[in-house]
């Protein structure tokens, strides 16, 4: 299906051909693909130099089935339904509510409203506030919701006939990124997002990395020498020292909005320039400590503050380059707040197959 999908129209012969898979046992995979309606028969190819017979061609078909992500936020749920390809059906969003029984009634809802055949929809992803138990679908933690060892996944499967994953909402904004954004499904990408907090994801050959405790990609708690000379730590349950400074919320302490000063810095207003040249040098020493530990090909940079960060870019890029000699394409993410939803359904997609 992998071969067909990425190098459609194409013969059973020249799939027998490329995977080394005998004809008789091909046509009957096919076969039950076309009985699924994963694949379709797009007609006759061109005929052989030999002029033999001219072999059916077949294609990949991204309506044969569906899939939901639900990107619960601090303050909006985006709700998305799309096709195997990633486009969109159904959209909506709306503010946010903590009672999961209520948040099953709204993606009940949504499906109802977008159309789709519910049984077409094959599987759901949830992102969630916080740190999540990606092996049993738990939510260890998510402040934001009040929620505390919360076995989401258990209570929504109950509810829904088709398989449901749970992750973290930052790293289903990487996956998202890395399906429809600017990661252009590179296989080592690092993605960090600048908010309220500052979070991010690491994919390794083309898998999200967890870590131990499913706690990977915490740089909020990144720390210099200036945090432990000032007697500055992190703390379980607190912003960390890096978000502290860095984040939509650290900036706003300056008493300017984070988009106001980055409007103001571009104006070269004095206490702007001060405030966002800090910013640059201290974002630009944790990418480059990033390149320089995990060597990824792409780092996305996402969240709301980087909506305001193009300003920025060119010199972040510049000292990257200067403070390390393993270098990454850096770019800022496309997809703004559809990010986490889209990857929701990225991360749903990657576990079905995973199970299958």
């Amino acid at each position: 299906m992998q071969l067909i999908r990425a190098e459609q129209p194409i013969s059973r012969a020249d799939i027998s051909k490329k995977l080394g898979i005998a004809r008789s046992t091909v046509s009957a995979i096919v076969d039950d693909l076309l009985n699924k309606e994963v694949v379709i028969e797009k007609g006759f190819g061109s005929s052989t130099k030999e002029g033999g017979r001219r072999g059916i061609q077949l294609g990949f078909n991204p309506k044969s089935a569906y899939g939901v992500g639900v990107d619960i936020g601090g303050t909006k749920i985006f709700i998305v339904i799309t096709d195997l390809d990633g486009e969109i059906v159904f959209k909506e969003k709306m503010k946010t509510i903590a009672d999961i029984d209520e948040i099953i009634a709204t993606i009940n809802q949504a499906i109802l409203k977008s159309g789709v055949n519910q049984q077409l929809i094959i599987a759901m992803g949830v992102g969630v506030p916080g740190m999540t138990n990606t092996a049993t679908g738990e939510v260890i933690d998510a402040p934001a919701l009040g929620w505390q060892n919360v076995p989401l996944k258990d209570i929504m499967q109950k509810q829904f006939s088709f398989p449901v994953f749970i992750n973290n909402d930052v790293r289903c904004a990487a996956l998202g990124e890395r399906w429809l954004g600017s990661g252009v499904m590179s296989p080592n990408m690092y993605f960090i997002a600048f908010g309220t907090g500052v979070g991010s994801a690491i994919i390794y050959n083309g898998q999200l990395i967890e870590g131990h405790n499913f706690s990977s990609g915490e740089i909020g708690y990144f720390i210099d020498n200036d945090d432990v000379e000032n007697g500055l730590t992190n703390q379980p349950g607190q912003f960390g020292t890096f978000e502290n400074k860095n984040s939509g919320t650290g900036l706003s302490r300056h008493g300017i909005a984070p988009e106001e000063l980055f409007k103001q810095y571009a104006k070269h207003d004095p206490k702007a320039v001060a405030i966002i040249e800090k910013f640059i040098r201290q974002v630009s020493i944790a990418l480059a400590n990033v390149c320089s530990l995990i060597n990824p090909e792409k780092i996305i940079i996402g969240g709301g503050v980087s909506d305001s960060m193009p300003v920025v870019m060119a010199e972040i890029k510049k000292n990257v380059l200067n403070f390390t000699p393993n270098h990454a394409d850096i770019e800022l993410a496309v997809l703004g707040t559809d990010a986490g939803g889209l990857g929701a359904v990225a991360y749903a997609f990657q576990k079905l197959q995973e199970v299958n």
